[in-house]
């Protein structure tokens, strides 16, 4: 680097940018751990919203809730939910059904093809819609809702 002026803004772009990485959370690239987390969870709970859709669409159409693998071949889940318990961006989902009635958990789950930041643990069922939470262990009906 010839340009004084050049080699000064190179050396500062790669001072700003180390602090920023120091794993510092409150400024700076330190925020990314935190906003994936923000992400992993948001799309978990966007899923719970889909998979009740999806449920609420078989009750009407078939006459009662249905597995996760039923209703993938109903067409009310994509391919992905195509398992007992699918594994998507980081969360585990478990159901339990009957014709009357249906519940889903989704668990932080680390796979070596997808790692989670996520770390709050969400509940939903058929008796109101609304998504439970719980910060350390798989949640129930009787925790906090969001």
């Amino acid at each position: 680097m010839k340009n004084p002026k050049t080699k000064w803004l190179f050396l500062g772009a790669v001072l700003f940018l180390s602090a920023c990485a120091s794993g510092s959370s409150n400024e700076g690239l330190g925020v990314y751990p935190k906003a994936v987390s923000a992400v992993d969870e948001t799309s978990a709970i966007q899923t719970l919203r889909t998979i009740a859709t999806a449920q609420s669409q078989s009750r009407t159409i078939r006459g009662g809730y249905a597995d996760f693998n039923t209703l993938v071949q109903a067409g009310y889940l994509d391919e992905r939910f195509k398992s007992d318990a699918p594994n998507l961006r980081g969360y585990r989902f478990t159901m339990k059904t009957s014709d009357t009635d249906f519940s889903v958990n989704a668990d932080p789950q680390t796979t070596a093809s997808q790692p989670t930041t996520g770390g709050r643990h969400f509940y939903l069922d058929s008796t109101d819609n609304a998504i439970h939470v719980n910060q350390t262990q798989t949640a129930s009906k009787s925790d906090p809702s969001l």
